[in-house]
């Protein structure tokens, strides 16, 4: 696997969420990807995705706003 092509995917996937993409958005996006075997692009969208999903669940559980 490509590191430097996951990493490219997933910097887009982040710059996506930061401007209003949804989870739901970048699942449907990762679906896309599976379908056509770019396995780099999934496995950054994917990185992504689950970061967001952690940083999110860990602030609520601190009890911050997600800004």
């Amino acid at each position: 696997m490509n590191h430097d092509i996951m990493l490219e995917y997933y910097f887009l996937a982040l710059n996506d969420i930061r401007n209003g993409s949804s989870i739901q958005e970048l699942e449907e996006a990762l679906k896309i990807y599976e379908s056509s075997d770019e396995f780099e692009a999934c496995a950054g969208i994917l990185k992504a995705i689950n970061e967001v999903k952690y940083t999110t669940i860990k602030n609520l559980k601190n009890g911050h706003k997600n800004d």
